[in-house]
């Protein structure tokens, strides 16, 4: 019986001293990862800053040096045509081109909107309200043309014609010999199929080489969600990412805040916040247009 009980408690013994040691390593363990997401935390923190610092001092050298090298790459155009879907496209969307174009060179601006933003019946307002943003930008009256087909409704459930689209913007681009035709990517910046219908029609008017040879044709780019709501920061990626790109002053944003707010009947909770923090009120990259690219665009939509 002595035996059974010295056996028994030396095993109680043992499983306490296994469990001491158990518990050494556990917080062993803590301490050391405790110490590591700290360590990384405060990398990640310095890290951060930094990054904010650089997109900062980027930012202030492009405002302050004008002749910095970030909007040489569309070459001199007398006439620029953009090409909009909707009634607040311009200043969503292309508001720091277009007052590129505005006031650092002799370019005569022309926006055509392939819509009066009919939806839920608004579409008097939003042209008019259209009008107001373009001439806050300093597009002519004069120079803005705004298209009502019965098969380009304002929604997002509907692709528009292509051949339509088409046959519109080359008679614009001959009729006022446009050198220079902005637009859309084939994501259409929300992946809004109106948008991208007008891509797709501008690719088949190059491939089946309908377009003059005098007219470059250059797509604003879709960047992800990140990259579309980190304002300043996208700076160093778009540089690295895109050979042609314009980025505003403070001034020039403020333009384009007081060119959105002209579409007061668009100014719901949700736009307030894209205001402040896209990139594309303060920043536009584009991409030129060739026959090889719109080529793989169609491969990968096959």
């Amino acid at each position: 019986m002595y035996e059974y009980y010295h056996a028994y408690w030396h095993d109680i013994r043992l499983n306490f001293v296994i469990l001491k040691k158990l518990e050494k390593q556990i917080q062993d363990y803590f301490i050391r990862t405790t110490e590591y997401l700290n360590n990384t935390l405060e990398h990640l923190i310095i890290f951060s800053l930094l990054y904010i610092l650089l997109c900062i001092l980027l930012y202030a050298l492009i405002v302050v040096w004008k002749k910095f090298p970030y909007t040489n790459s569309i070459r001199k155009s007398k006439r620029v045509l953009f090409v909009t879907g909707h009634p607040d496209d311009e200043v969503m969307f292309f508001g720091p081109t277009i007052l590129h174009f505005i006031n650092n060179t002799d370019t005569e601006v022309y926006l055509m909107c392939l819509s009066i933003g009919q939806n839920y019946g608004k579409g008097a307002v939003r042209k008019k309200e259209l009008y107001d943003s373009c001439k806050v930008l300093g597009i002519k009256e004069a120079n803005i043309m705004v298209v009502t087909h019965t098969s380009m409704p304002d929604k997002i459930d509907v692709n528009w014609p292509i051949d339509v689209i088409g046959k519109i913007i080359l008679n614009i681009v001959e009729e006022y010999d446009i050198d220079v035709l902005v637009t859309f990517d084939r994501h259409g910046v929300s992946n809004h199929p109106n948008h991208c219908s007008i891509y797709f029609s501008v690719a088949n008017l190059i491939i089946d080489k309908q377009l003059p040879k005098y007219c470059s044709v250059y797509v604003l780019e879709t960047v992800d969600i990140i990259r579309k709501y980190w304002f300043i920061l996208d700076l160093p990626l778009t540089f690295l990412m895109s050979r042609v790109r314009y980025v505003v002053s403070c001034k020039d944003r403020s333009v384009i805040h007081k060119a959105m707010w002209q579409h007061k009947s668009q100014l719901v909770w949700f736009r307030f916040l894209y205001m402040y923090f896209s990139r594309y009120m303060l920043i536009n990259s584009l991409q030129k247009m060739n026959l090889s690219d719109i080529e793989l665009d169609l491969e990968i939509d096959d």
